[in-house]
């Protein structure tokens, strides 16, 4: 399974974390954009960077998008979701999920699978998945 994992930049333990749980099953990651953090930022670095994550959505059979979210954590989204992705929207806890001003609509399709927990149990409910 190739998956895709999409978050904050606050978040790259994390998703180093949850990538190497998921490869550890055997999974691909599509691409790993926390091995960039450390890369001077210019015009031609963040289109490139742009194409390798687009792509890295693109490719992946699974999306992962873990909270709290970046700038670019909805587009990802939006993509996952136009291209049929299956995703999984996680959040230590269940406040994006309660149905209230914190709940956008696009968290309720049927595609989208709400997971709450840490890392580990994120791992092991997408790996059930």
């Amino acid at each position: 399974m190739k998956f895709y994992i999409g978050s904050g930049l606050q978040n790259a333990p994390q998703v180093r974390q949850l990538a190497q749980l998921l490869k550890d099953a055997g999974w691909e990651h599509t691409y790993d954009w926390t091995a960039s953090l450390h890369t001077p930022l210019s015009l031609d670095t963040l289109r490139t960077l742009g194409e390798r994550e687009f792509q890295g959505v693109k490719d992946a059979d699974v999306v992962i998008l873990l909270s709290p979210r970046g700038k670019g954590t909805h587009t990802e989204f939006g993509m996952a979701l136009a291209w049929g992705k299956k995703v999984y929207l996680c959040h230590g806890d269940d406040s994006l999920f309660r149905g209230d001003g914190n709940t956008s609509t696009f968290y309720c399709l049927p595609q989208v699978h709400r997971l709450v927990g840490d890392t580990e149990a994120i791992a092991r409910q997408v790996l059930e998945g």
